[in-house]
């Protein structure tokens, strides 16, 4: 399995893991509001989440749970953009919330910043990271205390700022969305060779108020969950 974008927020196991089909796996579980996450967010996530738990020196260790929006806002075209994957999402709608479980030292992002668990709310933005500083597809991290309406959709800025406070520093904090593998299903936690496991799934879209009554449309999208850092980084 090929991945055209490895930007990502990296969940890092240095432990040396013979990576594998069972590297990773998928469980279901179900959000619960808590003094981090914020009942009003809860009634706009999907019942059903998943924990990424990871096989760590032989001990399955749960990593993060995610749990998706209920729906989510498109928009009928993209913007004149060939870089995107996911340009007729609107920008800054709710992609869900993360919650990073692993001990501090194991969570970093693509630049191998320090991340310290917590729950994070994930909104869409494209990013100026690819060549020459084109877009390409992200969510944005802001601690839930920062976010707790979802409703409301920040601003591009005001996103960026968020995620700089999750970060602590000048680089916002994101993770990467990838290109769908046609040859998988939803949902599907998929970790290739070098350690990459993106998990696939599929979210309801919001009506539009002129849409006629119907089963509602889907949304395809893959997240990089995970991403081994190269031993050379060390801690």
């Amino acid at each position: 399995m090929r991945f055209g974008l490895i930007l990502s927020l990296l969940l890092a196991i240095v432990s040396g893991l013979a990576w594998g089909d069972d590297a990773y796996s998928l469980k279901p579980t179900s959000p619960r509001a808590s003094a981090h996450f914020p009942q009003s967010l809860v009634n706009a996530l999907s019942p059903q989440g998943f924990r990424v738990y990871g096989n760590i020196s032989g001990v399955e260790t749960l990593i993060c749970e995610i749990f998706w929006a209920r729906n989510i806002s498109a928009q009928e075209a993209a913007p004149a953009s060939t870089n995107l994957l996911y340009g007729t999402l609107k920008p800054g709608t709710l992609i869900g919330v993360i919650h990073f479980l692993i001990i501090e030292r194991y969570i970093r992002d693509y630049r191998s910043q320090m991340l310290k668990p917590g729950y994070y709310t994930m909104r869409y933005a494209a990013m100026p990271e690819g060549a020459n500083a084109s877009d390409l597809d992200f969510v944005l991290l802001s601690a839930t205390s920062a976010d707790p309406n979802p409703a409301q959709v920040p601003a591009l800025d005001e996103l960026v700022r968020r995620a700089r406070l999750a970060s602590r520093n000048r680089r916002p904090l994101m993770m990467s969305l990838a290109e769908i593998d046609k040859d998988q299903p939803f949902p599907s936690l998929t970790t290739d060779e070098e350690g990459t496991s993106v998990l696939q799934i599929k979210l309801p879209v919001k009506p539009a108020k002129s849409t006629r009554p119907g089963p509602p449309r889907e949304f395809p999208l893959a997240l990089t969950v995970v991403t081994s850092i190269p031993e050379d980084l060390g801690d």
